[in-house]
C-alpha cells in the first residue's frame, strides 16, 4: 500500500529528532520479510517505537550494573567510534531483545541489511552515512544540511535517507568521542576515524545556517604499485619500467593536482620504490599512509604534525639526520619551507603532494607560500625551489570522476651559469585519444645527482625514456622559461 502522506500528517515535528527517518517515508520503507517496499504508517511506527524500546531498555538494563559504570562507558565509546568488536556487542545485545519479544518481522529501513543493524546506527551509529562504510569503490561521502549524497561511478549521488538536525548534532558528538581535545564547538573539525576513514565537518558560523558539512573520505587503493595504476588507465602501461627506474634514481619528486587525483598513491607507490635501509621521516597532518606495514623494515619515522606543532618541530627536523623526508600533504608555507631547506642542503629522495595545479608556476606558487609565512625575498626563494626539486608529476580526474589520469611530468631546470629557470615537459597525457606521448629531454645536473645516487637506475630510466619518445613522440614539444624566471 502506498503512504498517504498527506492524509497522514505526517512530518518531522511529530517524531522524536534522534532517529534520522523522517523523509525517508516519502520514499518508502521495505519491509524485508513482506518485500514490499511501500508500508503503512503502522509499519513505520512500528520500527520507530522499537528503536526507543531497545534504547530504553539497555540504557535501564546498564543502569543496574553497579560498579561497572565506566566498563560500560567505555564499551559505548568504542561502539559510538566503531570499533568492530564493541559494535558486534551492541548488535547482539540488539538482536537478543528482538528474538525474546519476538519482533524479528518489524520493517526497517531498506538501505540496512538487517533489523539489528538498522537499529544500531538509527541510535547510537553513522545513521544514513553507515551504507557507505561498505561500499569498496566509493571515495567519498558527505551530508549537507539533511541530505546524504554518496561518490558512485565518479559522481556524488543523492540517497534517499536523510538525517534530522538533531541526529546530525548526535553523530557529530559520536564521532568526536576519540579526540575530547577538540571542541565540538569548532567550526571547522579535521578527525580520523577508527577504520581510517577521515572526517572533515563545517559548522556555523562558516555554513549557512541549518545547513553543516560532514565529509567522509576513505583511500580504496589496496595494491600499491605501478602496474595496478596502469591498469586503472592512470599512468601508460609502457611507463612502468621507466617510472620504476625513475624512482629509485633519488630525485626529489612533487606530485601536484587537484584533491582525488592519485597524488598520494603515486607518492606511496614511488616511496615503496625506495631504497629500503634508508632512513626517512613522514610528515602527515592525519595518519593516513601505513608506512609501518607497507614497508615493516624500513627505518621511517611517522610524524603526526600541523600548525603551531609543525612550527615547534621544524628546528628539530632541520638537524635530523635522516637521508630523506616525505610529506604527505605540503599545504602552507611552514612545511614547504622544511622541504626546501632540507633539499637545499643537499637532502635527496624527498617526496611530498601539493594542491596546486599549473606546473609552470609552481617554483613561484611554494615560494610565494614560504615568504608569506616565513618571510625573506620572493626572487632569492624561487630559486631555492627550483633548485630543490627535481620532477613534477601532474594528476588530474577525467570527467567522469572516478578516472584519473597523469597528466604531464616535467624536469624543473636551473642553470647556474646563466640563472634561468627551465621547465621540461617529458611526458603529455592527450585528452582526446587518452594516450601520453613523450620527450627524451634531460639535464646535465640530472646526470650530476644520479652519478651520486644510482647511476644504474638512471641509465635505466635514459633507455626506457628514449624508447618512448620514439615510439610516441611528443609533437611541437618545448622548453617553458616561466615569467619569473631571470630574463
Amino acid at each position: 500500500m502506498v503512504l498517504d502522506i498527506e492524509k497522514n500528517n505526517i512530518d518531522g515535528a511529530t517524531r522524536p529528532s534522534e532517529f534520522s527517518i523522517e523523509d525517508e517515508i516519502k520514499k518508502g520503507i521495505k519491509d524485508k520479510k513482506s518485500k514490499d517496499i511501500h508500508l503503512s504508517i503502522s509499519g513505520i511506527e512500528q520500527f520507530r517505537l522499537l528503536c526507543g524500546e531497545v534504547h530504553m531498555f539497555l540504557e535501564n538494563d546498564w543502569r543496574k550494573e553497579k560498579g561497572n559504570e565506566e566498563n560500560i562507558i567505555t564499551r559505548q565509546k568504542k561502539a559510538l567510534i566503531g570499533v568492530p568488536d564493541e559494535v558486534k556487542y551492541f548488535k547482539d545485545l540488539i538482536s537478543k531483545y528482538i528474538e525474546v519479544n519476538s519482533l524479528s518481522v518489524t520493517p526497517f529501513p531498506d538501505w540496512y541489511d538487517n533489523l539489528s543493524e538498522a537499529i544500531f546506527h538509527e541510535v547510537w551509529g553513522l545513521a544514513g552515512v553507515s551504507p557507505w562504510m561498505k561500499m569498496k569503490n566509493s571515495t567519498s561521502a558527505k551530508i549537507i544540511g539533511s541530505r546524504i549524497y554518496f561518490m558512485i561511478g565518479g559522481k556524488m549521488v543523492l540517497q534517499k535517507q536523510t538525517i534530522s538536525p538533531d541526529r546530525f548534532q548526535a553523530l557529530k558528538k559520536a564521532l568526536l568521542l576519540d579526540t575530547p581535545e577538540i571542541s565540538q564547538s569548532k567550526a571547522n573539525i579535521e578527525i580520523l576515524m577508527y577504520s581510517g576513514e577521515r572526517v572533515t565537518i563545517y559548522d556555523e558560523p562558516l555554513t549557512k545556517r541549518g545547513q553543516p558539512i560532514i565529509v567522509f573520505r576513505k583511500y580504496i587503493m589496496e595494491k600499491y604499485n605501478l602496474q595496478e595504476q596502469a591498469n586503472r588507465g592512470t599512468i601508460p602501461k609502457d611507463s612502468i619500467k621507466m617510472f620504476e627506474s625513475l624512482a629509485k634514481v633519488g630525485f626529489n619528486v612533487l606530485f601536484c593536482g587537484a584533491v582525488r587525483t592519485a597524488k598520494t598513491t603515486m607518492l606511496t607507490i614511488f616511496q615503496m620504490l625506495e631504497d629500503p635501509i634508508l632512513e626517512g621521516v613522514f610528515i602527515e597532518s592525519n595518519p593516513e599512509v601505513p608506512f609501518h606495514e607497507l614497508m615493516p623494515d624500513s627505518p621511517i619515522m611517522q610524524l603526526v604534525v600541523d600548525g603551531d606543532d609543525l612550527k615547534k618541530l621544524s628546528k628539530q627536523l632541520m638537524r635530523s639526520d635522516a637521508d630523506y623526508i616525505i610529506c604527505g600533504e605540503a599545504r602552507d608555507g611552514e612545511m614547504l619551507s622544511i622541504m626546501v631547506d632540507l633539499a637545499n642542503r643537499g637532502t635527496r629522495h624527498c617526496k611530498s603532494t601539493v594542491h596546486l595545479t599549473d606546473p609552470h608556476d609552481l617554483p613561484f606558487d611554494i615560494a610565494n607560500m614560504i615568504v608569506n609565512e616565513k618571510g625573506g625575498n620572493l626572487n632569492h626563494t624561487i630559486v631555492k625551489v627550483a633548485k630543490s626539486f627535481h620532477y613534477i608529476f601532474e594528476f588530474i580526474q577525467l570527467k567522469d570522476r572516478s578516472k584519473k589520469r597523469l597528466k604531464g611530468v616535467y624536469e624543473l631546470r636551473y642553470d647556474n651559469i646563466n640563472y634561468k629557470i627551465s621547465i621540461h615537459q617529458i611526458l603529455k597525457y592527450d585528452f582526446k585519444t587518452d594516450r601520453w606521448t613523450f620527450d627524451y629531454s634531460i639535464g646535465n645536473d640530472k646526470e650530476n645527482i644520479a652519478e651520486e645516487e644510482n647511476y644504474t637506475e638512471f641509465e635505466a630510466f635514459k633507455k626506457e625514456l628514449k624508447m618512448l619518445s620514439k615510439k610516441y613522440p611528443m609533437k611541437n614539444s618545448k622548453t617553458i622559461i616561466p615569467f619569473y624566471s631571470k630574463q
